[in-house]
């Protein structure tokens, strides 16, 4: 038999992003609909599960309008002062490869940190650094966060950063590309840990498991040992399930008195406990690199 669910007509498409009740009663209508959940999903060839169900009103299918733009490779924000909803696509997604042995500047990292900017509408997780060797030359962008805001980069001047092998941009050779400049978006420090940000993760059962396992191991001790990280970012693993890169930086105190200062990164996996029958995880660390000693090996070579 077919749930009905009444709902509202502001709420069709778009879930988990705004709440209608507070807006006047004179501009929403209510209208009844059906949930199926017996309807597959297939996105360019490949079958995917939604968080919620397919629903159907008058005989038209709605789907949750922020994890389809993601499966897209589109980006939603909205706006509750102005009630608007900003998509915008993934611009240029398609870049031409690098040809040849491209050359990048060396740069090193020097405080990294994660910041959501408002671009075009739509905001943005990106990884931010200046240069360890040259803090006066500016901050650079992580590629990868960059191309997801729809930035054409090629063409420009790039730099390998030594612990993490990934490529970034100098923000003077940004502003020759974006089409606005990016506004900080202010992330206030909480209890649940939101300030931690996780790239291409929506779901936020999953992200509420991901901040508090970071925050609940920011501080650990084993024996008279004590490590102290402080988080980077956490990258959503494209191609795998529930698999996720979070980099830190580690301070080590040794109970000798020793200290090591190094970057992280730890490959998380999120798991449903197979003993509740909500959508609660297990977090679980499936690898640790030490980064500088990884730099080292490929120096190496």
């Amino acid at each position: 038999m077919k749930r009905i669910l009444r709902i509202t007509a502001a709420g069709l498409a778009l879930t988990s992003a705004f709440t209608a009740g507070v807006y006047a009663e004179d501009v929403l209508q209510k209208v009844e609909a059906y949930l199926r959940p017996d309807f597959n999903i297939v996105v360019d060839g490949k079958a995917v599960q939604l968080s919620q169900p397919t629903l159907v009103y008058q005989d038209k299918s709605y789907l949750p309008l922020a994890e389809l733009a993601r499966l897209l490779g589109a980006n939603i924000n909205w706006q509750g002062d102005t009630r608007t909803i900003y998509i915008n696509s993934r611009i240029n997604e398609e870049q031409p490869e690098e040809t040849g042995d491209p050359e990048y500047q060396a740069i090193l990292w020097d405080n990294p940190q994660a910041v959501k900017l408002k671009y075009l509408g739509a905001e943005y997780v990106v990884l931010q650094t200046n240069d360890k060797n040259n803090y006066m030359a500016g901050v650079y962008y992580r590629e990868k966060d960059v191309k997801r805001m729809g930035i054409n980069t090629s063409g420009l001047k790039k730099a390998k950063e030594r612990y993490s092998d990934e490529v970034y941009i100098l923000q003077s050779e940004l502003e020759q590309r974006w089409r606005q400049t990016p506004e900080q978006v202010y992330v206030p420090h909480s209890a649940s840990g939101t300030e931690y940000l996780v790239t291409d993760e929506i779901n936020a059962e999953k992200l509420k498991m991901l901040r508090e396992h970071l925050k609940a191991t920011l501080t650990m001790q084993y024996g008279k040992n004590y490590y102290y990280k402080k988080p980077v970012i956490l990258d959503k693993l494209q191609g795998a399930e529930d698999e996720y890169a979070y980099y830190y930086f580690e301070t080590v105190r040794l109970e000798e008195g020793t200290v090591i200062n190094r970057y992280m990164r730890e490959v998380l996996r999120l798991t449903k406990n197979p003993q509740t029958t909500d959508a609660t995880y297990t977090v679980n660390i499936m690898q640790t690199t030490d980064l500088n000693s990884e730099a080292d090996k490929r120096e190496s070579q």
